[in-house]
């Protein structure tokens, strides 16, 4: 094996599986934002402490079905094609899975000693946002 290949992944398979997101290599932008965005949804939901199992499942479903459609979408905008009744069927389960969560914040609930001696969660870095073209002329 060539020095510095990972025998990691790096795309996310169509078919779910619950480690998906252990099982790709973590060097990659995308899989990065998948990480990023798995940790968004556990923080707004309160903290993996605060999540049931069966919530836990539902969140990376909802990062991993999201990622199926963003390639969807990204095919049809590049003229590719794609099966517009898996597209919609997509949305439709995606919508469902988000509202069996919830759209709103949860709170963390700490205690103050737990507060004092716990030390913070890392923070993700938020994902640069894509550059857009500027129409201003320089003079």
């Amino acid at each position: 094996m060539p020095k510095g290949k990972g025998t990691k992944p790096r795309a996310v398979a169509r078919r779910f599986r619950p480690s998906f997101l252990s099982d790709l290599d973590g060097r990659y932008p995308v899989v990065r934002g998948l990480k990023y965005r798995y940790g968004c949804y556990l923080s707004d939901l309160g903290g993996l402490a605060n999540l049931s199992t069966m919530e836990q499942t539902i969140v990376k479903r909802i990062v991993h079905l999201e990622h199926l459609v963003e390639q969807k979408e990204s095919a049809l905008i590049a003229g590719t094609g794609t099966d517009i009744n898996e597209y919609l069927s997509s949305i439709n389960c995606l919508s469902g899975l988000l509202s069996k969560i919830g759209l709103k914040r949860r709170s963390k609930q700490i205690s103050l000693r737990d507060y004092l001696t716990t030390k913070p969660e890392p923070v993700a870095a938020p994902l640069p946002a894509p550059m857009e073209p500027s129409n201003k002329k320089e003079t």
